[in-house]
């Protein structure tokens, strides 16, 4: 169904197991530090097709092709 919003007000109900994982691990404020510097970029696979990401880490959650 349609959620209103900006994409990502639209994904973060689907993103809170991994949102959770990134605090327990850097902490809610640093995981925030990172996405500002651009160190951390959460998107949803559809949008990750055809990309390259040089020097990257990748987490896929539950993703299949």
């Amino acid at each position: 169904g349609f959620l209103p919003g900006d994409l990502q007000s639209k994904i973060d109900p689907y993103l809170r197991p991994l949102y959770d994982a990134m605090y327990e691990m850097i902490g809610a404020e640093g995981f925030q530090r990172q996405v500002e510097r651009g160190n951390i970029e959460v998107a949803p696979l559809a949008y990750m097709r055809g990309r390259t990401l040089d020097d990257s880490f990748i987490i896929l959650d539950e993703a299949q092709n």
